[in-house]
């Protein structure tokens, strides 16, 4: 039995390492979840502030593009100078965009909304109102302009724009107030969390490193333990690997006897149809003799009746070459599932030379080709592994496309201890849904436009298997197929393998 560790009486052990680590994420997800809700608000806080900001420069670009269009408009009225009307026909194309601006930053103030509107017509008139003395310069009504600026409208005007203007910048102060603690207060809380998240990751830190050390010391208790249970393991292995391989045994035992029993009444069925088809020969002479004796020389009926006898002796025969050949493969397997293996050195390449020229014939009715590329030596039972690659070239060969020219090619790639050698066609392929079955016993894929029974594929799988190798495929619909047979350099018996 597997030492129990003793039990402590700590919380964390009370707890369990899984809550414990459940609750340690927890934290860990909170923390994250605060931290970034916080870095959101501060966003929208730095936001908030920048946005104030904007509003308060614009404010005071307004009064500097109105300011500056005053002093311009006095320079020229007093000094006559024309070059002073560049400055002032900037700051008066600038006025209309930086109002404009103004009314969009303020859209979520309803308070300063109503300030803005009250500022706009105060400047237009303030413009206006230059505008027209500059119009009298231009025309050299100087006196005229002179008069209007004595008003001390403009100076009226320009008061009243200074005073909205800076009613706009004291609540934007108050504002920038309010938001600049609001960001402070949310830098101040993200600090916190972030402490407390080094914190609590120092903490789950420090409580891995516990439950490890823990589970490490009850790791080495159960390997002493586990030494003893794999020896008895081991044992228990053995024996039912015995049984499994006198079951295997008895079932391709029962295969052949079941076969070969199967063969004695198939022979009897083959001999009773000959023994009828004479018995229809004389049958239909007697019918004949009888309906000439009756006057009937009219034999359409019993010519029609011979065609159906005939149809249904060929069904029948066709169905009994059928039995038989299926009964023959069943037998086939079963012998070689009891047949001995004599592990031999093989030259893979030479074996696959003598293969392709059996089919040379075929490969040039199809104007195909097989190319066999470097192929080392393996350790295995020569007669299987001809019998493996025969399957798969016949079956390539059987399967190629005819509006192409057909190509084979042979390939292999080595490990340490394997060899997986490739049998790779451009013929017609095999669809996805049939891929797991073509290894099954009398299963076959596609249209069944070529002569077969679904064995080859199945024997070609039972074989690889005893030679303690694998079998895949890839394929692809209309491009081509390819066989993978992963086999041992050195085949080991199992006699073999218990030295």
């Amino acid at each position: 039995m597997i030492t129990r560790l003793p039990a402590q009486g700590s919380w964390i052990t009370r707890l369990g390492q899984p809550a414990l680590l459940a609750c340690g994420f927890a934290i860990l997800i909170a923390i994250s979840g605060v931290a970034i809700w916080l870095v959101n608000q501060a966003r929208k806080d730095a936001s908030a502030v920048a946005h104030t900001l904007e509003v308060e420069n614009t404010v005071a670009a307004i009064q500097i593009y109105v300011r500056r269009a005053e002093s311009a408009q006095r320079g020229f009225l007093l000094t006559r100078n024309a070059g002073y009307l560049d400055l002032f026909d900037a700051s008066a194309a600038s006025l209309g965009p930086a109002l404009d601006k103004l009314r969009g930053l303020v859209a979520d103030n309803a308070a300063q909304v109503a300030t803005v509107d009250s500022l706009t017509p105060l400047v237009r008139r303030k413009m206006g109102e230059m505008e027209r003395t500059v119009s009298l310069g231009r025309q050299s009504q100087w006196d005229a302009a002179l008069q209007v600026v004595a008003t001390d409208v403009g100076e009226e005007l320009m008061r009243s724009i200074t005073q909205i203007a800076e009613k706009m910048k004291s609540e934007e102060d108050r504002l920038l107030k309010q938001r600049t603690a609001s960001a402070s207060i949310s830098a101040q809380w993200l600090l916190i969390v972030s402490i407390l998240g080094v914190v609590a990751i120092i903490t789950l830190a420090g409580i891995s490193v516990h439950l490890s050390q823990r589970n490490s010391r009850a790791l080495r208790q159960a390997h002493a333990a586990l030494s003893v249970i794999n020896e008895d393991l081991e044992k228990r292995v053995e024996e039912r690997t015995a049984d499994l391989q006198e079951a295997n045994q008895e079932i391709q035992t029962f295969a052949y006897i079941v076969s070969h029993d199967l063969r004695s009444p198939l022979v009897n069925i083959m001999g009773f149809t000959r023994e009828l088809e004479e018995l229809r020969t004389d049958l239909f002479h007697r019918l004949e003799t009888l309906r000439l004796r009756a006057g009937d020389t009219d034999g359409s009926q019993d010519e029609a009746l011979a065609a159906d006898f005939q149809e249904a002796f060929g069904f029948i025969k066709a169905s009994i070459v059928k039995m038989d050949r299926l009964i023959k493969a069943i037998l086939d397997l079963s012998r070689q599932g009891r047949a001995e293996l004599q592990p031999v050195p093989v030259d893979m390449r030479a074996l696959m030379d003598s293969i392709t020229a059996t089919v040379a014939h075929q490969l040039i009715e199809r104007e195909g080709r097989i190319e066999v590329g470097p192929l080392p030596t393996i350790v295995s039972d020569r007669m299987a592994l001809e019998q493996i690659f025969t399957n798969l070239i016949d079956n390539a060969v059987k399967y190629l496309r005819t509006d192409v020219p057909g190509r084979i090619q042979i390939s292999a790639a080595e490990t340490a201890a394997y060899v997986m050698f490739s049998v790779a066609d451009n013929g017609r392929g095999i669809d996805t849904r049939d891929k797991s079955r073509v290894f099954e016993l009398f299963r076959r894929s596609g249209p069944q436009d070529r002569p077969g029974d679904g064995i080859g594929l199945a024997h070609v799988r039972t074989l690889v298997r005893r030679l303690g190798g694998s079998v895949m495929l890839d394929s692809e619909l209309g491009k081509g197929t390819t066989f993978k047979v992963t086999l041992p350099k050195t085949l080991k018996l199992a006699h073999q393998e218990d030295e």
